[in-house]
C-alpha cells in the first residue's frame, strides 16, 4: 500500500506544476494589456494599466508623473477597444494630448492610428474633435482618416457635418475632399438621401466627388429608383468628367436591373460627351453576353456617339467570333458600315493582313479609310514587307495613297 505522505507530496508538485502552466499561458494576455500605457521616469520606464473611471485625472499619472502611451500598435485592438472604452472623456483626451506632444514619425503615427481606430469604434464625434487638434499636419491626416475609417455609418453624418463646420485654413482642400468623401460613401450606405441632401449643400468643387456621387447614386436607385435617376441627370447636365463618371456609374448599376430602362435614361442624358460615355459603358455591359445584340443596337445610334460605342461591341464581337461579325457587317451601309469596318480591319490584321486590306479599301469614309489602311500597312510592313509591297503596288489604290503607305516601312 502506498505511503500517504508520499502520495500527499505527488498531488501537491502536481498541483504546482499545474498552476504554473496555467499562470504562463494567461499571462502574456495581461502584459498585453498592461502595455497600453508606459510609464518614463528619464531612462527607466516601466508600465502601469489603464484603469476603469476613477476622477478627473489617470489613477496611474499618480503613480507617475510623466506617462507616455507604450507600445499601443501592438495590442489587439479588441484588448485596446476594451481597455479605452471604460475611461472618462477627460482621461481619453490626456492620451491624446499625450501622442500630440509626440516627435513627428512613422512610430507616432502608428500608435495614433492604433488609439483613434479604437476610440472612433465607441465615441466617433469626440475622437474626431480630438484628432482636429493635431498641430502637425501629417498627424492630424492620419488622426483624422483613423476615425472615419473605424467609424460606424450611423455616425458618418455627424462626422461630415463636423468636417464642414472645420475653418477654411484649418485643412488644405484636398484633405476635406478626401474626408468627405469617403464619409459621403459611408453614409449612403445607410441614408443615401441624406447623403444626397448634404452633397447639394456643399460649396465644393464637384469634380472631386464624383466617387461619392456615383456611389450616391447607386445606393438610392437600389430604393428609389426614379428619384435616384432624377438626382444623377441633374448632376450630368455639367460638361465635366465628375458628371460623365456618375452618369456612366449610375447607367452600369441601372443595366443590371433593367437594360431597357438604361437604354431610356441613356438617351435622355442632355451632354453630348456624358451620353456618349454612358452609351458606351452601357453597349459594353450589352457585348458581355451578347455582342451582336450590342452591335445591332449601337449602329441605330445618333451619329454623334455611334462611331465608339459601335467599335467598342464589334471589338467584343471580333474577339470572339471574328468571321460573324464580318458577316453582320456585310450588310450594313453607309456611315455605320465605316464606322464598323473601321474597327473590324483592326481586329483582323493581325491574323490576315490581305483580307483586312482588301476590307479597308471599301470603305467610303476617306478619314477612316486612311486611318484603317495606315495601320493595316505599318504592321504588315513590319511583318511581311514583300508581301505587303506586293499588295500596296497591284492595289487599286491612288498613287499617291500608294506612296503614303510604302513610305510606311521601317527606313522609309
Amino acid at each position: 500500500m502506498d505511503n500517504p505522505i508520499v502520495r500527499a507530496t505527488s498531488l501537491l508538485a502536481a498541483g504546482i506544476v499545474i498552476g504554473v502552466m496555467i499562470g504562463l499561458a494567461v499571462s502574456p494576455a495581461r502584459r498585453s494589456a498592461s502595455t497600453v500605457v508606459q510609464a518614463s521616469d528619464g531612462n527607466s520606464a516601466g508600465t502601469t494599466k489603464v484603469k476603469p473611471k476613477s476622477g478627473s485625472r489617470l489613477e496611474s499619472e499618480i503613480e507617475h508623473p510623466n506617462i507616455l502611451l507604450g507600445d499601443i500598435m501592438t495590442v489587439p485592438f479588441q484588448e485596446l477597444y476594451g481597455v479605452l472604452s471604460t475611461l472618462s472623456a477627460q482621461q481619453l483626451d490626456e492620451l491624446a494630448a499625450q501622442l500630440k506632444n509626440l516627435p513627428a514619425g512613422k512610430e507616432t503615427n502608428a500608435k495614433v492610428v492604433a488609439f483613434f481606430k479604437a476610440w472612433a469604434h465607441f465615441d466617433s464625434v469626440t475622437a474626431l474633435r480630438a484628432a482636429a487638434g493635431f498641430k502637425n499636419s501629417e498627424a492630424k491626416t492620419t488622426a483624422v482618416q483613423s476615425v472615419i475609417t473605424s467609424a460606424d455609418a450611423a455616425q458618418a453624418k455627424a462626422l461630415a457635418k463636423q468636417i464642414q463646420e472645420w475653418p477654411a485654413d484649418f485643412l488644405t482642400r484636398e484633405q476635406r475632399n478626401g474626408f468627405l468623401n469617403s464619409l459621403l460613401v459611408k453614409w449612403s450606405d445607410l441614408d443615401p438621401v441624406g447623403a444626397a441632401e448634404f452633397f447639394d449643400t456643399m460649396q465644393v468643387d464637384a469634380m472631386r466627388f464624383h466617387p461619392a456621387a456615383s456611389v450616391i447614386a447607386q445606393n438610392w436607385a437600389a430604393i428609389d429608383p426614379s428619384a435616384a435617376i432624377e438626382w444623377a441627370r441633374t448632376h450630368s447636365d455639367t460638361q465635366d468628367s465628375a458628371g460623365r463618371q456618375m452618369a456612366s456609374t449610375l447607367t452600369s448599376y441601372i443595366f443590371s436591373k433593367d437594360p431597357e430602362r438604361a437604354k431610356e435614361w441613356v438617351s435622355k442624358l442632355p451632354d453630348l460627351d456624358t451620353r456618349r460615355q454612358a452609351e458606351h459603358v452601357l453597349v459594353i455591359q450589352m457585348a458581355v453576353n451578347d455582342p451582336q445584340n450590342a452591335s445591332e443596337y449601337a449602329a441605330t445610334l445618333p451619329a454623334d456617339v455611334r462611331e465608339a460605342t459601335l467599335g467598342g461591341a464589334i471589338n467584343y464581337w471580333a474577339a470572339s467570333d471574328l468571321a460573324a461579325a464580318g458577316e453582320w457587317i456585310k450588310k450594313l451601309s453607309g456611315p455605320a458600315r465605316d464606322e464598323a469596318l473601321g474597327t473590324y480591319t483592326y481586329n483582323l490584321l493581325r491574323k490576315d493582313p490581305s483580307a483586312a486590306a482588301s476590307w479597308a479599301v471599301t470603305i467610303s469614309d476617306p478619314k477612316i479609310r486612311d486611318k484603317s489602311l495606315n495601320g493595316i500597312a505599318t504592321f504588315w510592313l513590319n511583318k511581311d514587307p514583300a508581301a505587303a509591297s506586293s499588295w500596296i503596288q497591284n492595289s487599286n489604290l491612288p498613287a499617291t495613297d500608294k506612296k503614303r503607305l510604302l513610305g510606311l516601312a521601317p527606313g522609309g
